[in-house]
């Protein structure tokens, strides 16, 4: 019996050493495979990185320009000719221009797309035998701004070379891995991103060229679960209906094995990030026994995959399977021999397999170091020499397994350490809500009085958070963190905290953290301190919206609060509000005589007397220079704004103190009662505006109450201005002739030319009507000399025609805006082109215009009165009337002003004055 019992022994140990020894050759097929897929990766992916490199080069030094988007993509079309590997190489910049050159499969065709601005639409062109762009293909609609691509965000994240998500092409059905770099210019600004494409088409090809064992397979999956090279499927992605790529889940994968061995490694390792070293396993698939290699593969740029080898037992065991029947037989064949050594057999067997009982206790126990000495018999020999390579791998990886422990606390100390600088709060939360980390800043923002121990664990809301400029806590629902819990992500700067008196206004930005499940597993907010920036912002609104000078609203807030009343104007028609505007008298006078510092001083004197004026919610305003607003809330009647406007000119009869001098001033105030009828804010600030300049006109230092007759005159006085340069130029204007006639005789010596405006619409309009818009708009010059054109001719007709007006004159009016360099030419001019002498023409100035600038008006009159054209003083009497100017004045007549006139009577005033003057001009010649 116990050499039946040692045969069989033998058999099953020779049996299970073949077993052994295909799991040996198994796991070194796969090492050798895994091993030249990762050199041909390091090989393969490293190409991206040195072709952008080059380009980077080439763009930094000079060599090659990205202002012609056509002649960089005929570069990038030399670069796909050179490396192969390379499905596309493009550039974008800051501006959302874009040129790639493409191949397109491996027919040698070749494209571009190209986009000039981020607004243009995005073109395809066909590249020719040399490399150029040439006919336009068409246009990719939808496309994506490159600025918003994950390979252009990712350059400018990491600021170096690294790669970007796997994504599918827009033109052609095919997954690429997209590497770009960021390109910067001398002064460090972000200029572009460059970037190429590598086609993951050329690894599937790769693996399904290696030998796996006759029916082995191999392949790439991201820790995502995304598959990206099989060396069994012609490509590692599905296309839909409408030719789009759609990228393969490897749990999804029409593969069994792909499929089984993803799902095996979620459900032992519950997330493929797990996975941070080599494993093997084996695995039993529809009956079949597989040996499963999976190698985490990692490069210096942001590539984290799995590379799975799968060899089935099978393709090993068919000669194992033959030698252990070939055994068997031999092992009955042995057996009655071994029946006559069985004792000698079982020592020499006995005494190792106790030993190596022993040496397995003792590796159970942890002595990992544990070996056995090999036996004289060939199977014990071979299970002992098993036995030693078992504990010497188990050995290994458990040294393995040390080395990275101590890697993975080295960087999580580094990232602790590089966390605690940043001048930024960090604070991780669990799904509870509980703080799990908080880094250095954080400590300093949230807490003032804990120590770290007391503040882990503890929910956000704990720590006094409150909305913006307000006294309410936020509620636990609506803290960022809660909100991120539930798959937000937020962003917020309107959160303060309150800290013994002290507020502190914080930006959070809260982000959910998903697990393989798309489950919330945590939620990290990053926040900051930005008090500061909310006090700048604060002043910024207030400056937007108050004078500097005198701390009043200004016009920015008033037409906003306009608006508002306006709104409720509309709303409510019993709701009325007055308006008050205010322009100060001669201001000017005060800035010319005591300075602009003493001008400032005495606008924020009346600023505060105007607030004095009024109560809350009224509002006193300064819309510029010396103009003021005050805006009467819920006025009943317009009585109310007009004992305002006493008031203000009551207070303003107090003299104002500057320096060391008493100093006057009076306003001009004009009143609007605005309600229901006023749809624009605008319309009521017009309309106090006219009322104000009425005020003036009445004399200045008292008000006046807006009415329509203001607006229609305002109306007409702007329809007139407009019609008025159409006038001029379609003689519009219609001259009558007033004779001027000596009174002994009866005989007339002269003619006064009279203008009238013959208006289309309106008729004739006097000159008191338009004279003054003439003046205004700088069009009187025009007006002045088309007169004295029509009139010259007019006198020089009837000088022609009637004997007895050959010696008749001709007077014409000029205003001050003609009186000027250009006159005397142009009157020269015309009377050259008339044919009239100039001792025929008297020219009519009033005596204001004379004393404006009374030398250059000397020089003009005199050049005037040398070429023979009498001056003649009009409305004489109405103005300043000095004799000292009279007597400097090279004038010929004085017409005296007809209100002296027109009610003369024999002995009364007027009569009197009349003598006077004439008497006056009769003795100055």
């Amino acid at each position: 019996m116990q050499i039946v019992t040692i045969v069989g022994l033998t058999g099953l140990l020779s049996f299970r050493n073949g077993q052994q020894a295909v799991v040996e050759l198994s796991r070194q097929l796969q090492a050798e495979v895994a091993a030249r897929i990762q050199q041909h990766l390091d090989s393969y992916l490293e190409t991206s990185h040195l072709v952008n490199e080059i380009n980077k080069s080439n763009i930094q030094s000079g060599l090659l320009t990205t202002d012609d988007l056509s002649d960089l993509g005929e570069y990038f079309w030399q670069q796909l000719q050179l490396f192969e590997s390379k499905g596309v190489i493009y550039y974008g910049d800051e501006q959302g221009r874009f040129i790639a050159a493409q191949r397109i499969a491996n027919n040698g065709d070749f494209i571009f797309v190209k986009r000039e601005s981020s607004t243009a639409p995005a073109e395809i062109y066909q590249a020719n035998d040399q490399g150029e762009l040439a006919a336009l293909q068409g246009h990719i609609p939808n496309f994506i701004d490159i600025r918003e691509r994950p390979w252009y965000l990712a350059a400018t994240e990491a600021q170096t070379n690294t790669w970007g998500n796997i994504f599918a092409l827009q033109v052609v059905p095919q997954i690429d891995l997209p590497a770009s770099v960021p390109i910067r210019n001398a002064g460090g600004k972000l200029q572009g991103v460059l970037g190429n494409n590598l086609s993951l088409n050329a690894v599937s090809e790769f693996l399904s060229g290696l030998e796996v064992g006759q029916s082995g397979q191999t392949f790439i999956m991201e820790k995502n679960g995304n598959l990206v090279a099989s060396s069994t499927l012609s490509q590692p992605f599905l296309t839909d209906a409408n030719n789009q790529t759609q990228r393969i889940q490897s749990t999804a994968s029409e593969n069994i094995v792909i499929r089984e061995i993803t799902q095996y490694l979620l459900s032992s390792f519950g997330s493929l990030h797990a996975i941070e070293k080599t494993e093997q396993f084996n695995y039993r698939l529809a009956g079949e026994k597989y040996f499963i290699d999976v190698l985490p593969y990692r490069d210096d740029w942001g590539i984290e995959w799995l590379i799975i080898v799968a060899i089935p037992e099978s393709d090993f065991m068919a000669q194992i399977n033959e030698n252990t029947r070939t055994t068997i037989l031999l092992c009955l064949a042995a057996l009655i021999i071994a029946m006559y050594s069985g004792i000698l057999t079982a020592r020499l067997v006995a005494r190792p397999l106790a030993h190596l009982n022993e040496a397995a206790k003792g590796v159970a126990r942890g002595n990992l170091r544990e070996t056995v000495s090999l036996s004289r018999v060939r199977e014990v020999r071979e299970l002992a020499k098993s036995f030693n390579q078992m504990t010497d791998q188990i050995e290994a990886s458990f040294t393995q397994l040390r080395s990275l422990n101590q890697v993975l606390a080295e960087n999580e100390s580094r990232l602790n350490q590089l966390l605690d600088v940043l001048p930024v709060g960090v604070a991780v939360h669990n799904p509870n809500g509980e703080l799990t980390y908080l880094n250095q800043m954080g400590y300093q923002l949230l807490t003032d009085e804990f120590v770290q121990a007391e503040v882990l664990g503890h929910q956000l809301d704990d720590y006094g958070i409150y909305s913006a400029q307000t006294t309410r806590r936020y509620s636990s629902q609506e803290i960022p963190i809660s909100r991120a819990l539930k798959g937000e992500f937020v962003r917020t700067d309107d959160i303060e905290l309150h800290r013994h008196g002290r507020v502190v206004s914080l930006e959070v930005q809260a982000s959910p953290i998903y697990g393989e499940q798309q489950e919330v597993r945590e939620v990290v907010a990053v926040f900051q301190d930005i008090s500061e920036r909310k006090e700048m912002e604060s002043q910024l609104i207030h400056n937007a919206l108050y004078d500097p000078l005198t701390n009043l609203p200004n016009r920015n807030l008033l037409m906003e609060q306009l608006d508002t009343t306006v709104a409720r104007l509309q709303k409510s028609a019993d709701y009325q509000c007055a308006l008050l505007f205010l322009d100060l008298d001669q201001f000017k006078v005060v800035n010319d005589s005591l300075g602009h510092l003493a001008g400032d001083r005495l606008l924020i004197e009346v600023a505060r007397r105007l607030e004095n004026a009024i109560q809350l919610p009224d509002l006193a305003v300064r819309i510029g220079g010396d103009e003021f607003i005050l805006l009467l809330d819920d006025v009943r009647d317009i009585r109310v704004a007009v004992e305002v406007a006493e008031q203000i000119l009551e207070q303003f009869k107090q003299p104002f103190r500057l320096n060391q001098r008493d100093i006057f001033m009076s306003p001009s105030i004009g009143i609007v009662l605005a309600e229901h009828s006023y749809k624009e804010a605008a319309d009521i600030l017009r309309d106090a505006d006219l009322a104000m300049y009425q005020a003036k006109a009445k004399g200045r230092a008292c008000y006046e109450i807006f009415n329509e007759t203001l607006h229609t005159q305002a109306v007409r006085r702007l329809n007139l201005s407009n019609a008025l340069r159409q006038a001029i130029a379609g003689k519009e204007f219609v001259v009558y002739y007033q004779p001027i006639v000596t009174l002994s005789t009866g005989e007339p010596v002269g003619f006064e030319a009279l203008v009238r405006w013959n208006h289309p619409e309106e008729g004739l309009i006097p000159p008191d009507e338009f004279i003054y818009i003439a003046e205004e708009t700088g069009l009187i010059a025009d007006l002045d000399l088309y007169v004295l054109e029509t009139a010259a001719t007019q006198l020089r007709r009837w000088q022609s025609q009637f004997p007895q007006f050959a010696a008749c004159k001709i007077s014409v009016n000029l205003s001050m805006a003609t009186l000027n360099a250009d006159l005397i030419p142009r009157i020269d001019n015309i009377l050259a082109q008339v044919g009239l002498d100039s001792r025929f023409v008297t020219l009519e100035v009033t005596e204001g215009i004379l004393i404006k600038d009374l030398a250059e008006t000397v020089s003009l009159l005199t050049q005037l009165q040398a070429r023979n054209i009498q001056i003649s003083i009009d409305d004489f009497g109405t103005g300043y009337s000095s004799l000292s100017y009279l007597h400097r004045l090279p004038v010929n007549n004085l017409k005296i002003d007809k209100s002296f006139i027109r009610h003369m009577q024999t002995g009364d005033t007027n009569c009197e004055i009349v003598k006077t003057v004439a008497a006056l001009g009769q003795q100055l010649g």
